[in-house]
């Protein structure tokens, strides 16, 4: 779980667009939301409460992004219901804070225990 985290916030900090410095912004939030129970697409109340845990850290941002992730060599099924998921995720904070940009978006992980999770990134 940390490796990716690492790797999404290594991603993030090599973008364009971002201050040249650290002390010019606030850091970068990264969360990986709770596993979605079965086969259930909505978001759950637990989920609820972490993206408003996010939410109320951002000092400054402006972009949240959500990222479904999954196993490669998952069906294009999967593709769909980790996608739906983080759409979910991010008309949910948006809904909370209709300020930000919001981008939804699918990544291919190694790691098993993210398979089907959202993680929100927000800078």
């Amino acid at each position: 779980m940390r490796a990716l985290t690492a790797i999404v916030v290594l991603a993030l900090l090599a973008s364009p667009g971002l201050p040249a410095s650290a002390e010019e912004s606030a850091p970068v939030v990264v969360k990986s939301l709770t596993d979605y129970p079965g086969r259930t697409r909505s978001v759950t109340e637990t989920q609820k409460a972490e993206i408003r845990a996010v939410l109320e850290q951002l000092d400054g941002h402006t972009k949240f992004i959500c990222t479904g992730a999954r196993l490669a060599g998952q069906s294009e099924g999967m593709n769909l219901a980790v996608r739906m998921r983080a759409k979910l995720v991010c008309e949910y904070a948006k809904s909370l804070r209709p300020d930000l940009s919001y981008w939804y978006q699918t990544k291919i992980t190694e790691k098993r225990n993210f398979n089907g999770r959202v993680i929100v990134v927000s800078k």
